[in-house]
């Protein structure tokens, strides 16, 4: 197993936790500073590697509205579904 280790910049959504919710299914958190928002990010753990966590901590790529949910998440305020991507 390899580790992804990277400098933190302040503008840049910063990963706080994740959570299995299926047999393929993980549910990433990301903390938002220039929105001060939450996002649970929903992706499959076969797919799942240092590209997609790479462009998922680009600000533009977590503030593309076309692909939040409305979050019943109680640690998340929206959801981005990328199971199907």
């Amino acid at each position: 197993m390899r580790a992804l280790v990277t400098t933190h910049a302040p503008w840049k959504p910063l990963c706080i936790g994740a959570v299995i919710t299926g047999d393929d299914h993980m549910r990433l958190y990301f903390r938002s500073p220039e929105r001060d928002r939450t996002y649970g990010v929903d992706v499959l753990t076969s797919r799942t590697g240092p590209g997609l966590l790479g462009a998922l901590v680009s600000p533009a790529f977590l503030a593309n509205e076309h692909l939040h949910q409305p979050s019943d998440d109680p640690h998340c305020d929206t959801v981005v579904d990328l199971t199907d991507h």
